[in-house]
């Protein structure tokens, strides 16, 4: 049971963005959407925290962050110029340059200018859910938000606080249509739907870091589904989800953390 007496939303919004898959060697490929660790990282920085101080607070013990992907999304690979460095007195750029092939997501439809990554986010901490909702109305972060990538500059809109009355949280042991991604511990044995009304489901399973322990020392990670191309999911969990009305529309969710 989750016991949320309140629930922020946000969506990020960038033309393009790179989330380095950390098993990656000299080809730069990108996850889909932010790992957990990407998103601790974009609110502490919205937040103001300094690097590597942030860890056990954003931690799964202490709060929960969901992610839906608004948009369809697909891949380009363009080949970006990086400085040769093999040790600290290369990086004048005596070496020269290398050439790595980078992976960047971008919209799938050209119509559409943005990616759009929806947040959800609980802290136990009233504190920091007070902190969180006062930036996000007065538009006030300590640093700016980008998408992976500094040079990949993103922007914050479509807030909204759920407050306990709006937050359902429910059960089933039949398929439900999920929006955000999933952890795949949530998912049970053989729970995977791929065809809902007329509609073919295609699923992707990645493997992302969930956690960082103190100063990074080392990485908690874990499998996570997503649906590549109809933007929701339709399987049968083990775990409760939250259900939450925006705009109109139903959205069923579930956390990173399992």
């Amino acid at each position: 049971m989750y016991n949320i007496d309140r629930l922020i939303l946000f969506d990020i919004k960038g033309p393009m963005a790179h989330f380095r898959k950390y098993y990656t060697n000299s080809s730069s490929l990108s996850y889909a959407f932010p790992p957990r660790t990407a998103i601790m990282g974009i609110i502490a920085g919205m937040l103001g925290y300094e690097r590597d101080s942030y860890y056990d607070l954003l931690s799964s013990k202490n709060c929960h962050i969901g992610i839906s992907i608004i948009n369809s999304i697909r891949s380009i690979y363009k080949t970006v110029n990086y400085i040769s460095v093999i040790s600290k007195n290369d990086v004048n750029g005596i070496n020269g340059h290398t050439q790595i092939p980078l992976e960047i997501i971008v919209p799938n439809d050209l119509k559409i200018n943005n990616l759009c990554y929806r947040i959800y986010f609980w802290h136990q901490n009233k504190e920091v859910m007070d902190d969180i909702e006062k930036r996000l109305v007065e538009k006030d972060f300590v640093y700016p938000i980008y998408l992976g990538l500094t040079e990949f500059i993103a922007n914050v809109s479509n807030y909204h606080v759920f407050n306990k009355g709006e937050i359902r949280e429910k059960t089933s042991k039949d398929y439900v249509k999920i929006s955000s991604v999933c952890n795949l511990d949530n998912v049970e044995e053989f729970g995977l739907s791929f065809k809902t009304e007329n509609t073919n489901l295609q699923y992707v399973k990645e493997i992302m870091p969930l956690d960082f322990t103190k100063e990074r020392e080392s990485m908690i990670s874990a499998y996570f589904l997503y649906e590549k191309n109809q933007g929701f999911q339709n399987i049968k969990l083990k775990s409760p989800y939250i259900e939450l009305e925006y705009k109109g529309n139903i959205e069923n969710i579930t956390f990173m953390e399992a």
